[in-house]
């Protein structure tokens, strides 16, 4: 099996667990992994090289993801532990991107990482709680029944809300939220509570500059250290650039990659050249547009595989392709820099926090924001004087839900989060349904963090990894995983410990990776200000795939389910998208049919869902 593309379920030492084991591993030829007492711990499918367990205390510890061979001290260090909250504190220190599984005491701890880049759910099995990595395993399991209030909650753009947009898709199936972890008691009961805190944003650029680039560095080391080849997207921008010269640094040969675009304007390939000139020892493939499978391609079957609808959909097929191109170059794993614009810097709302710490700074800056995005005065400064609660904004925000316009001016950003909007071709009834489920539940809503900035900061890391899982699933499939440094928790934590206004700025472009890649990436590749985009591969995209919409859209499940107007939503995907309104929306309502097409049975009847 290809590493990143199998799936593990946590069963609790108790004599009941064995019926569950049976209900989750009916498959032949499935890994298996026991407590100390000889019952089943782990069942699933991996990769031995992702997987290490050893023996801990009275019990056993494994680490299930991308880490480091245990160095002999640590090691040694969880041989001796006696609790769980023990062993956080080692793993604490080591790097990577893994699930965390102990079995001590007759007590059973899992947990995912901060980010959600690996997660955790449980359900009920067998007459137990047993957790797992993936929600469509337990689905299939307990026989999942779509919950419609989920899938209405997908269609939100620009992003879904915290703490909706972790909602499993099953109403048997719960999640556990980012940062928590879940306990499974001998007598079959469970716990979620939380084991990581985000760092309080009070470190210089200065000082946290370097321990960024350590910990970026640690992350790249992690998938590097093994040899062989790894290949890397390279698109001369601060997030790829810094990512190859570190591997560059391992053992592994680099091979890099950079597509080309469309537009006359488009300065990735420029900008690729420039940094391979410094990197003699590593392969550049450089690909004109055309040689890989256009946007949208395989759009018929693009919900399949995915425990959740993502907008990785749109890139499945390119990103197939390059997966399958890299593996033929040797190449073991792919590094890519997503995360990275989510990671190093904050969106529009931490001049809230500044105006109210330091007010001078941020008033700098929120004219310089407001010159930039061309705010008026009037809009700016009701924004900056919002003292709204997260529930309060939240209820707010459910009220209106209309789309947003491109050209829209207003200061949005400067909220909690970005506001929940619907395109015009959601049923006034699912609207109204959707407006009704937010005011219901935000009255026990609790923020990601206290201020606006540094919850909007976590909730954009979080939304990134959503997407992130589900492309590591295919291209693993395809034969290599897609990484992402960026959103390894030593990384992130590294950058949110620096103050929001310093890593954050108008006045200058990614002022942390430019500080921390000084002396590591030439200071001409630091000097790039611009940023390509391939919106122009994504219209034709969309143009060369309108059999496929058609086909796709002509007995639409969301419209069976009374969710979309099929007959709007057919005309803006074929004939006339509305002026002014993000293609954002169409993706993510293709997204959502996509994965119902996938996994629903040939009818949905009456809500009901069976995978």
């Amino acid at each position: 099996m290809n590493r990143g593309q199998g799936w593990f379920v946590v069963l609790p030492d108790s004599a009941q667990a064995a019926s569950a084991a049976g209900i989750l591993g009916a498959q032949a030829g499935l890994e298996v992994e026991s407590h100390r007492s000889g019952r089943p711990w782990l069942v699933g499918q991996w990769s031995q090289d992702e997987v290490t367990v050893t023996a801990a205390g009275s019990g056993r510890v494994a680490l299930i993801g991308d880490h480091p061979p245990l160095a002999r001290h640590r090691a040694e260090s969880i041989r001796r532990i006696g609790s769980a909250d023990e062993l956080e504190r080692i793993a604490a220190g080591i790097p990577g991107c893994f699930h965390l599984v102990s079995s001590l005491g007759g007590r059973v701890r899992v947990r995912g990482t901060a980010s959600g880049m690996r997660r955790i759910y449980y359900a009920r099995a067998g007459g137990v709680s047993v957790g797992c990595d993936r929600a469509d395993v337990l689905a299939e399991a307990v026989g999942g029944t779509l919950d419609e209030d989920a899938l209405l909650l997908r269609l939100l753009e620009p992003s879904v809300p915290h703490p909706f947009g972790g909602r499993p898709l099953w109403r048997e199936v719960s999640a556990v939220p980012e940062g928590h972890y879940l306990e499974l008691g001998p007598e079959g009961s469970r716990r979620v509570a939380r084991w990581w805190y985000p760092p309080e944003p009070c470190v210089s650029l200065e000082e946290g500059a370097p321990k960024f680039a350590e910990a970026l560095a640690e992350a790249v080391a992690v998938r590097t250290a093994a040899g062989e080849v790894v290949s890397a997207d390279l698109s001369g921008g601060l997030d790829s650039t810094p990512l190859c010269f570190l591997a560059a640094r391992g053992p592994a040969k680099l091979v890099m990659f950079t597509q080309a675009g469309i537009d006359a304007g488009h300065e990735d390939a420029l900008w690729a050249r420039r940094a391979a000139a410094h990197l003699p020892d590593a392969e550049h493939l450089e690909m004109e547009p055309g040689r890989l499978p256009p946007f949208y391609t395989g759009l018929l079957t693009a919900g399949q595989g995915f425990d959740e609808p993502a907008l990785g959909g749109r890139i499945r097929g390119t990103h197939t392709a390059l997966a399958r191109m890299m593996a033929a170059k040797g190449s073991r794993l792919h590094l890519t820099g997503e995360g990275g614009d989510q990671v190093v810097q904050a969106l529009d709302s931490y001049v809230h926090d500044t105006l109210r710490t330091l007010p001078r700074a941020g008033l700098r800056h929120l004219r310089a924001l407001s010159a930039e995005c061309r705010w008026s005065p009037g809009a700016a400064i009701t924004a900056a004087a919002d003292r709204r609660s997260y529930r309060r904004w939240l209820t707010d925000a459910a009220a209106g839900m209309g789309p947003m316009r491109l050209s829209d001016r207003t200061p949005a950003l400067m909220g909690w989060d970005m506001p929940p909007s619907l395109p015009p071709w959601i049923t006034a009834q699912a609207r109204e349904r959707l407006r009704h489920l937010i005011r219901h539940e935000s009255g026990a809503v609790i923020p990601l963090a206290p201020t606006r900035g540094r919850h909007m900061a976590l909730a954009q890391i979080i939304s990134s990894t959503r997407m992130c899982r589900q492309i590591t699933r295919f291209t693993a499939h395809a034969g290599l995983p897609f990484h992402y440094p960026f959103l390894d928790d030593k990384v992130i934590e590294a950058c949110l410990a620096v103050r929001l206004h310093e890593r954050t700025t108008p006045f200058v472009f990614k002022p942390l990776t430019v500080t921390a890649m000084r002396g590591i990436v030439p200071d001409e590749l630091l000097a790039r200000r611009s940023k390509s985009e391939f919106s122009r591969e994504i219209h034709s995209g969309l143009v060369s795939r309108r059999p496929e919409l058609a086909e796709l859209l002509a007995d639409s499940h969301m419209g069976r389910l009374g969710l979309v107007d099929p007959g709007v939503l057919r005309r803006a995907a074929l004939v006339l998208y509305p002026p002014q309104l993000s293609v954002s929306y169409l993706e993510m309502t293709l997204a959502v049919e996509t994965w119902l097409r996938a996994h629903s049975t040939s009818a949905v009847k009456g809500g009901q869902f069976r995978c």
